[in-house]
């Protein structure tokens, strides 16, 4: 939608065209590229809410540090990733682009709640507590997993081998809240507790454990596998024990915002029948975590 310098002169007039037809298409998001024009004619057009369709766009709340599920390419400025890819899967059966928004993950649900973006995909997961506030789209199943430097040199396999030790988390997560409890249970068994290191980006911790200030961090299991394929040339991390405390991953939508949050559902039930969502799980190399129809809530 935008021309290229050098090989078209354009005038005031062609300009403000471009520009309104910009705004009319839902801005520009976060990739710094215009997003992509509204499709009336989509399968679930007529059931998105009068709100999106108007803006011509859903904005989407995220922490753009939690590869796979969504980063920064090599500019700083295009956003990669399953979350963003699945956004776009479901973009095409609503008809309007999903507009990516970078925040730190423990803000996200007050943006959420005072309406200042319209959904959360930040590889948040759906529990009972954080139902209270917001409802859930699930996409996904995960685990924590500990993800340690490459050999394993603590020989760390479960939580309560954490005891006494120190270990990293991104703040605000369910990992952090792990680690809080097995802290708790560690002083109760008369064990030393967990110091634990907490960053509002899950690359803050991480750095700690390769830089050796902690001997582990608790990811969830996309993104822990991710990271020992990945950092380094896979010659970093390693994931070690098995996947803890299960549960799914969802699309975060305001209480007040179910019709929204009802059209989310249908649009990824479509992309899980059309074998799209298998795709997407098959290139990201997650497959441990895949679901077979859309739930809402469904976390304990």
């Amino acid at each position: 939608m935008t021309s290229q310098p050098g090989k078209l002169l354009v005038t005031a007039l062609t300009a403000a065209v471009v520009a309104a037809s910009a705004t009319a298409c839902g801005g520009s998001t976060d990739s710094g590229k215009p997003a992509a024009k509204t499709n009336s004619s989509a399968p679930l057009y007529a059931k998105l809410p009068q709100e999106q369709r108007k803006a011509g766009k859903i904005v989407v709340g995220s922490d753009i540090s939690y590869a796979p599920m969504e980063y920064y390419d090599t500019d700083g400025t295009t956003v990669l990733g399953f979350d963003k890819e699945l956004a776009d899967a479901l973009s095409k059966q609503l008809g309007v682009p999903f507009e990516f928004k970078n925040a730190s993950f423990d803000g996200l649900i007050t943006s959420l709640k005072s309406q200042r973006i319209d959904v959360v995909m930040s590889g948040m997961s759906d529990t009972k507590e954080r139902q209270g506030s917001v409802d859930f789209v699930d996409y996904y199943t995960a685990g924590a997993m500990l993800l340690v430097k490459k050999g394993n040199p603590e020989n760390l396999k479960t939580l309560a081998d954490l005891c006494g030790k120190t270990i990293a988390v991104q703040r605000a997560t369910t990992q952090e809240g792990y680690a809080e409890e097995q802290s708790k249970t560690c002083k109760k068994d008369g064990e030393k507790e967990i110091e634990i290191l907490s960053f509002d980006r899950e690359t803050e911790a991480l750095l700690q454990v390769k830089q050796g200030r902690a001997v582990a961090g608790l990811e969830d299991y996309p993104v822990a596998s991710y990271n020992a394929r990945t950092s380094g040339d896979g010659a970093d991390f390693e994931v070690a024990g098995d996947q803890i405390e299960a549960g799914p991953l969802g699309i975060a939508v305001a209480k007040q915002d179910t019709a929204l949050r009802d059209v989310i559902q249908k649009a990824l039930d479509a992309i899980i029948d059309d074998g799209t969502y298998k795709k997407l799980i098959d290139k990201w190399e997650i497959p441990a975590g895949a679901v077979t129809e859309a739930k809402i809530n469904s976390g304990t």
